[in-house]
């Protein structure tokens, strides 16, 4: 490891050690975890590299640790059983209801299991929810099975839809604030952070919600037979 990352290694509250997986960081605190990973990220995956494992990074009562492997130095996708490895390691944190999984919604997934704020994915040509995390299933309340198969169109008002639609077509990301369905019997006001992406020439929306739902009365119609 660099001089500098050792020389915070070193400072009170700090501690790490060498296994066969690794190396193993103890920070004081999540914030500090936090800034070591983003201020020294790629420092990190070398590291990982040239030990041919992973660097992780953990702080006192951490659920789901920082992590660095030796993949993102060569800036080359990991493999699959990499993938496989880190989906097992958060078991149950997400949910997929298609069958085919590129490799691109793969990592994507991934990402979402590691996420601690809701995080969704809709396949645009079906307007259907086919990935959603552990913290999205309690947001809406409603279990995976069925959250992940719903089609959106039936909790969203059609003109915030179709903006929504034309903003991503448009800027491929950004973040909204709008008003949306959680399930059959609750609305919300949601701020949440839209990114449009292509995989095998299919487009979908990842959505990762920024806030707390703030109930609002259910507008008129949205969940009534058409």
């Amino acid at each position: 490891m660099s001089a500098s990352i050792l020389k915070i290694l070193n400072l009170p509250g700090w501690n790490y050690k060498m296994s066969y997986e690794g190396v193993s960081i103890l920070a004081p605190t999540k914030r500090d975890a936090t800034y070591l990973a983003q201020s020294y990220g790629e420092a990190l995956s070398e590291t990982a590299y040239k030990i041919n494992g992973k660097v992780r990074i953990k702080w006192r009562g951490c659920k789901q640790p920082i992590e660095f492997f030796g993949w993102m130095a060569t800036k080359a996708a990991p493999t699959t059983s990499q993938t496989a490895e880190r989906i097992l390691q958060y078991q149950g944190a997400v949910f997929c209801s298609q069958l085919h999984v590129p490799s691109e919604l793969l990592y994507r997934m991934v990402a979402a299991a590691e996420n601690d704020r809701p995080v969704s994915i809709v396949r645009q040509d079906t307007r259907k929810q086919i990935i959603v995390n552990q913290p999205m299933v309690e947001m809406l309340e409603t279990p995976p099975e069925i959250a992940t198969h719903r089609v959106m169109t039936q909790f969203w008002l059609p003109q915030d839809l179709a903006e929504l639609e034309q903003r991503l077509h448009n800027d491929r990301g950004f973040t909204w604030t709008y008003s949306a369905g959680l399930n059959e019997k609750a609305w919300a006001i949601l701020t949440t952070q839209f990114e449009a992406f292509e995989v095998e020439g299919i487009w979908y929306r990842q959505g990762i919600c920024l806030s707390t739902p703030q109930l609002v009365p259910i507008p008129s119609g949205v969940f009534e037979p058409a």
